[in-house]
């Protein structure tokens, strides 16, 4: 066996328990991404494609990214902290010629068995503590990974299961399954915590029952009823999921412009908070902002100069203010043109492409999900982002599908 072929099937191995593992471990996505990236690199017959791939407008978008994060530290007047964090995106161009066709279809599917063996992990632990739960005892210690970013897989696991069963692509045991373990999952989407990912979880629903069945009125609404039941039995069977959505509603509720105020200091008070201390923080500098990695310093210079209680944090828990803080409406643009380059290569693919679904919900869910916390910035999500980015959006992938189609 020669060198290229090992390194192609270690590379083979690395992706394929990137995606298996990534429901898991921080650290196994660190490990496994940074041993792909280095492989490829080391395989010059990658280097003609990793050209080829720069001339694509979606890879161009994520290649402006980095420039923009290397340009602000020009006009960086503090500390740069974390300014690495958003290191996965820019490695899209590479981590999607990482592996053949055939094997990036595969990774999907190791995602989604990952999120099963997930999902089973935090039923046992629930069932472990059955009676305490409903009494209401329940954290992250029941989850992998934070809720932050384990409802958000559980809706993008979802919304690629559901896709598989209206596409018609599974028949006899694999459509039992699948149906077993989308019924599953939308069970432990109400029986854990994270907001963010109910209401994505709410977007696929609905976008991906609306892509596929918007020329028949009738099979649609049965979805949309569907959603309603769903959503009406989590709220009568579900003490989180209620507690948490009652919650949600009072502390938006109750929220004032005085921070001191024990009622603000909950997590829609202080959210709003973060978000106004911002906004005035990008207004200070809007064209541009105030660099790479500026946010966290920034932020505590803000603080110090401001008359009202500034509550210190790392990150605005928004990753569109994230931006705006630190690149400005400049960089707003480089950040919204790689959700419009992912629409318009989506748009591009052959009806009978079967990602092309989630290649249109994949941009919205995040920019969605993402007025509630910096997702593409946090490891698990942004490592989301762009594992599935790396595979949907292949021209390799649908192009082959067009051919068949032909």
């Amino acid at each position: 066996m020669t060198y290229i072929e090992v390194n192609q099937n270690v590379r083979k191995f690395a992706f394929l328990a990137l995606g298996f593992l990534m429901p898991f471990s921080a650290a196994a996505i660190s490990i496994f991404l940074t041993l792909i990236i280095i492989l490829v690199l080391f395989d010059k017959s990658c280097y003609r494609q990793i050209y080829t791939n720069l001339k694509i407008p979606l890879y161009q978008s994520f290649i402006l990214f980095l420039i923009l994060h290397i340009l602000g530290f020009l006009w960086l007047e503090v500390e740069s902290i974390n300014w690495h964090k958003s290191w996965m995106i820019w490695m899209i161009p590479i981590l999607a010629l990482a592996v053949d066709r055939e094997t990036a279809k595969k990774g999907v599917y190791a995602y989604v068995i990952g999120m099963m063996f997930a999902e089973i992990y935090v039923y046992y632990n629930i069932f472990s503590i059955w009676e305490d739960y409903i009494n209401g005892l329940y954290g992250d210690f029941l989850l992998p990974i934070s809720h932050i970013a384990y409802n958000p897989f559980l809706a993008i696991s979802v919304g690629l299961l559901l896709t598989t069963l209206l596409a018609g692509s599974y028949k006899n045991l694999r459509l039992v399954v699948a149906v077993f373990f989308l019924m599953t999952m939308i069970v432990n989407m109400f029986m854990t915590g994270g907001r963010a990912g109910q209401v994505g979880f709410i977007f696929i629903w609905l976008a991906i029952s609306y892509y596929y069945l918007k020329r028949n009125i009738s099979y649609l609404f049965i979805m949309i009823m569907a959603l309603i039941l769903i959503l009406f039995t989590a709220w009568n069977f579900s003490p989180i999921f209620k507690e948490r959505a009652s919650r949600a509603f009072d502390e938006l509720s109750s929220y004032d412009i005085d921070l001191s105020k024990k009622h603000n200091n909950t997590s829609i008070g202080l959210r709003i908070h973060y978000n106004k201390n911002s906004f005035n923080l990008f207004r200070e500098s809007p064209l541009y902002g105030h660099g790479t990695g500026s946010f966290e310093n920034s932020y505590k210079e803000y603080a110090k100069k401001s008359n009202n209680l500034v509550i210190n944090t790392s990150n605005p828990h928004s990753n569109h203010l994230l931006i705006l803080v630190q690149f400005g409406v400049l960089g707003l643009l480089i950040y919204i043109n790689i959700f419009y380059q992912q629409v318009r290569a989506a748009n591009l693919m052959p009806k009978n492409y079967e990602f092309r679904a989630m290649a249109f919900v994949l941009p919205f869910f995040f920019i969605l999900i993402s007025f509630y916390d910096s997702y593409l910035w946090g490891h698990h999500t942004q490592a989301l982002f762009a594992y599935l980015t790396s595979i949907f959006y292949r021209t390799e992938m649908y192009q082959a599908q067009e051919s068949v189609q032909k």
